[in-house]
């Protein structure tokens, strides 16, 4: 059941003795829809309020004592019985609020977990979703699911999702936010060199800003532009996936764009020295191979050389001939 402050105990009772106005019902029935348990226990309070009248509870209320304020809360529909009708309202009420005092003290939120990636892994949430996580990625969800599958997320992460149409799987991600019902797409969040990116695979996705909103279909994706809007455009880069695959192929690429999918494949950054070699192209494909042999190739291709300063790799030289 939802949290006690999530309804009050005054509209609660409206409802219960059909006084409630038609805004207040629809309230009322919007909260009973949130879940079972919700629409279950408001039909336990109906019961308790048709066979009120049985219970030696009401015999011992003080109204005046305990309940002032509330036939000022209600408007009285039933004057001839007003005596009996608001003993039951104090009893109901009476009732509600020791169920929810109890729920709220018992209550514990799930707790809150984190995981940062130290290499490329594979990782299973409590709803059997699967998320491969690339290294350096953070992934924080809660240990159980209740009334919604929340996480929040920064890195890139290729997410498997379990259909579960109704509990939308949401994924918060710098100002973002990823609504799935069951679907799989890589989502890569902003660094100081890389903008944000989603690439839908399969199903369906609605993705949203402060500001925006668009619904993915599978082979979009959609950015963030320079300017801070989206960007929805379909997906040409079939290498977007070459960090998890480990597979990247190249026709007629530029050399710009060859070391921008390399870079992102193995978390690392290109500086290039000749400006006229990012024109260059190159047609080639690399299963499983590691950094050093790609680039041992390339050097014999273009003629270039590579210097690596920690996450930095230098380019220097390198001719389209």
């Amino acid at each position: 059941m939802k949290n006690p402050n999530d309804i009050s105990n005054e509209l609660m009772l409206k409802f219960l003795s059909d006084t409630a106005t038609a805004e207040e019902r629809e309230a009322m029935e919007a909260w009973m829809a949130d879940s079972e348990e919700n629409a279950k226990y408001i039909e336990q309070l109906k019961s308790l309020w048709a066979n009120a009248e049985s219970f030696s509870l009401l015999d011992s209320i003080d109204l005046d004592q305990n309940w002032q304020g509330v036939q000022s809360k209600v408007n009285q529909q039933k004057a001839g019985n007003s005596k009996i009708f608001w003993r039951i309202a104090a009893a109901v009420v009476f009732i509600v609020s020791a169920s929810f005092l109890a729920k709220s003290l018992l209550y514990s939120p799930p707790e809150q977990l984190s995981i940062t990636a130290q290499e490329q892994s594979d990782f299973t949430l409590p709803d059997g979703s699967v998320v491969t996580l690339k290294k350096g990625a953070t992934l924080k969800y809660p240990e159980e699911f209740e009334d919604e599958r929340r996480v929040t997320f920064e890195g890139e992460a290729f997410f498997d999702v379990v259909s579960n149409p109704q509990k939308p799987f949401i994924i918060n991600a710098d100002d973002t936010e990823t609504m799935v019902l069951g679907t799989s797409f890589n989502l890569k969040t902003a660094t100081s060199h890389t903008s944000f990116e989603l690439v839908l695979v399969e199903g369906k996705v609605s993705f949203s800003t402060p500001n925006e909103k668009v619904v993915l279909t599978p082979g979009q994706r959609v950015a963030l532009g320079p300017n801070g809007l989206l960007e929805k455009t379909e997906n040409t880069n079939r290498n977007f996936q070459a960090w998890q695959t480990g597979t990247l192929v190249f026709e007629n690429a530029k050399m710009s764009d060859v070391f921008q999918d390399i870079g992102n494949a193995y978390n690392v950054r290109f500086e290039m020295e000749n400006a006229a070699f990012a024109s260059c192209t190159l047609t080639a494909r690399y299963d499983q191979e590691d950094l050093d042999s790609i680039l041992n190739t390339l050097e014999i291709l273009f003629n270039t050389s590579f210097n690596k300063q920690q996450e930095t790799i230098l380019v220097s030289g390198g001719s389209c001939n």
